[in-house]
C-alpha cells in the first residue's frame, strides 16, 4: 500500500511539474508574440539579411566592422532553409531559442536548488526576458545567446558535482557556442576559471578536466576557422571583424559616455520592471554569503554567484548600457531571484508567532509591490500600443538616452522605403543604402551592391572620425557598387560625405522620392537608376 502511494505522488508531482512547466512556456510564447509585429532595428536586420545569404549559399561577415560572431546567422540560417525569410518567422526563430532557455533555466535551478526553485526560476525567466524596457520582444543576439549560455552553466554544475569528462566537454562546448553567438557570452569561461582557481587546481585532476573543457571549447571555434577560410576570409579578416573592431567601439564607448551616469539613468527605469529580479539576487547573495562564511555553503552556489557577477560586471566593459544589454543578466537573476524568493518565505516561516506573521506580511507585501511596478510599466507595452506605437515608443521610458534621435520612428520609416522597393524591384535586383540600415536590404529580400553594406563603423557610436573609418573601405565598395549597378540607392547620410558616390548617384540616377522622419530633421532619400 505505502508503495503505490509512493508511486502516485510522484507520479502526481511529476504531472503537476509538466503541466506548470508547459503553462510557464505557454505564457513567455504568448508575451512574445505581443511583440511579433514590432518592427526590427538594423542589428537584427543585418544579421538576419547575412543568415538569409547563408541559406542562399553566400557566405558574409561585416568586414567594416563591428561585427558579430557568426553563430546566430548560421542557426538562422537553417531556420530560413526550412521556412523560409520574413519578420514574422525570425520573430518565432527567437521565440523557439527562448523558450528553450526557460526549459534550461528550470534544469539549472533544480539541480542547484530543488524542483519549486526551478519552476520559480522558468517563470522569472519567460516574464523577465520578454519585458519591453530590456527590449526582451526584439530578436537581438541575447535571444540566441541564453540557451547556450544557461546550458553551459548547467553543464558545468553537473561536470562539479561528479567530475565526469563528458560533462567538462559540454560546458566549453556551450560555452563557446554563447561566445560565437555574442562576445560577452564568453564570460561564462571566467566562471569557469574563477571555480578552478579557487578549488580545484591543486587536485591532481584539475588540468585534464580542464583540457577537456577547452577541448570543448575549441571544436567550434576550430570549426568555423576552417568554414570561413574554404569561403574565401582571412584570418586577419575575421579578427578584425569580429574582435580588433569591437575593441575600437568599446573604446569609444567610454569617450562619449559617463559611466555611472548612464547606468542608474537606464537602471531607474529598468528597475520598475524587473526589481522583484534585482531584490531577489540581492538577497540571495547576502544569504549565500552568510551560510558560506559558516562553511555550509556548495558548489553550486558559488558557481551561480559566479556567473551573476561576470554576467553583470560585463555591463561595465562597453560604457554604454544599451537596454539589451541589461538581458545578458536574467538568467542567472532568475535563478538566484527564484531561490531568495523561496528562501525568504522559508525563513520567514522559522519565526515564532507574533513573529512569523509579521515576517510572512512583509514578505508579502514587498512581492506584491514589486508586482505592481512591473505590471504599471509594463501593461501598455503588452497590451496597448499597436506594432507602429511599440515600434516608436520602444525606448521612451528611458528617458530619450536612446530614442533621442527619433531611432523608433527611424525603424518604421524603413518598412515604408521597403515596401516601396520591393514593389518596383524583381528578386536579381541589387540595392546600396548609404547610411547604418541594413535591416533595408532584409526587408526588401534584395541583395547588397556590395559586401560593405552596414556604415557601422563611420557611426559616431564607434569613431570620432567618419571620414577617416570611410577611406578604409570606402573606394573598395565604390568598385563593387559601379560593378553591381544597383537599382536604387537609397541616402541616409548625407552625399556629401562620400564624393563617390555622389558623384555616381549625379550621373546615374534620379530622385524617386523623400522621406522625413517626424520630429528629427533628417531626411532619407531615394535614388532610381535611370533607364
Amino acid at each position: 500500500m505505502n508503495i503505490k502511494l509512493e508511486s502516485f505522488l510522484r507520479y502526481s508531482q511529476s504531472s503537476f511539474t509538466s503541466v506548470a512547466l508547459v503553462a510557464i512556456l505557454s505564457l513567455t510564447f504568448y508575451l512574445r508574440l505581443l511583440f511579433f509585429g514590432q518592427m526590427i532595428d538594423a542589428d537584427v536586420g543585418n544579421i538576419a539579411y547575412m543568415g538569409w545569404r547563408m541559406a542562399e549559399g553566400e557566405v558574409l561577415i561585416d568586414l567594416e566592422g563591428p561585427g558579430k560572431p557568426p553563430l546566430y546567422a548560421m542557426f538562422y540560417a537553417l531556420y530560413v532553409w526550412f521556412f523560409g525569410p520574413s519578420v514574422p518567422g525570425l520573430k518565432m526563430f527567437g521565440a523557439i531559442f527562448v523558450l528553450m532557455a526557460v526549459i534550461a533555466i528550470y534544469w539549472v535551478a533544480k539541480v542547484a536548488y530543488g524542483e519549486k526553485a526551478g519552476l520559480l526560476a522558468a517563470l522569472l525567466f519567460g516574464v523577465f526576458s520578454s519585458g519591453p524596457m530590456v527590449e526582451g520582444g526584439t530578436v537581438n543576439l541575447e535571444t540566441v545567446l541564453h540557451f547556450p549560455s544557461i546550458l553551459a552553466v548547467g553543464f558545468f554544475l553537473k561536470a562539479s558535482a561528479t567530475g565526469r569528462s563528458k560533462w567538462y566537454f559540454l560546458a566549453g562546448l556551450c560555452a563557446a557556442t554563447a561566445a560565437l553567438i555574442k562576445q560577452v557570452g564568453g564570460v561564462i569561461f571566467f566562471v569557469f576559471i574563477c571555480i578552478g582557481l579557487y578549488e580545484n587546481w591543486r587536485k591532481k585532476e584539475w588540468f585534464f578536466r580542464y583540457g577537456i573543457l577547452g577541448a570543448g571549447a575549441l571544436a567550434p571555434i576550430i570549426t568555423l576557422l576552417v568554414f570561413y577560410s574554404l569561403h574565401g576570409y582571412a584570418l586577419n579578416e575575421l579578427y578584425d571583424s569580429m574582435v580588433g573592431s569591437n575593441l575600437r567601439y568599446l573604446e569609444r564607448g567610454f569617450e562619449y559616455r559617463s559611466l555611472f551616469a548612464y547606468f542608474f539613468s537606464s537602471l531607474k527605469f529598468i528597475l520598475l520592471e524587473n526589481s522583484l529580479l534585482w531584490i531577489g539576487s540581492l538577497f540571495s547573495v547576502i544569504h549565500l554569503f552568510r551560510q558560506m562564511r559558516h562553511g555550509q555553503g556548495e558548489r553550486a552556489d558559488q558557481i551561480l554567484l559566479w556567473w551573476a557577477f561576470w554576467s553583470f560586471g560585463v555591463l561595465w566593459v562597453s560604457g554604454t548600457f544599451y537596454a539589451h544589454y541589461f538581458l545578458q543578466i536574467i538568467g542567472p537573476f532568475a535563478v538566484l531571484a527564484a531561490y531568495g524568493t523561496l528562501e525568504a518565505w522559508k525563513l520567514a516561516k522559522s519565526y515564532t508567532p507574533p513573529l512569523r506573521f509579521v515576517a510572512q506580511g512583509l514578505w508579502a507585501l514587498v512581492l506584491t509591490i514589486m508586482v505592481i511596478l512591473f505590471v504599471k510599466t509594463d501593461y501598455r507595452h503588452f497590451f496597448s500600443y499597436n506594432p507602429v506605437e511599440e515600434t516608436v515608443f520602444q525606448y521612451k521610458g528611458l528617458n530619450g538616452i536612446i530614442d533621442q534621435y527619433g531611432y523608433g520612428i527611424y525603424n518604421v520609416m524603413q518598412y515604408e522605403i521597403a515596401s516601396h522597393i520591393r514593389d518596383h524591384t524583381g528578386p536579381a535586383d541589387t540595392i546600396y543604402v548609404w547610411g547604418v540600415s541594413p535591416q533595408l536590404y532584409y526587408l526588401t529580400q534584395r541583395r547588397a551592391a556590395t559586401r560593405y553594406r552596414n556604415n557601422f563603423n563611420i557611426s559616431l557610436n564607434v569613431t570620432s572620425n567618419p571620414g577617416e573609418a570611410l577611406r578604409d573601405y570606402g573606394p573598395v565598395a565604390m568598385e563593387e557598387i559601379k560593378k553591381s549597378f544597383p537599382i536604387y540607392i537609397v541616402q541616409v547620410f548625407r552625399l556629401e560625405n562620400f564624393p563617390d558616390l555622389q558623384s555616381f548617384v549625379r550621373d546615374h540616377y534620379l530622385l524617386e522620392m523623400n522621406v522625413d522622419v517626424p520630429g528629427t530633421p533628417f531626411r532619407i532619400n531615394l535614388y532610381r537608376r535611370k533607364i
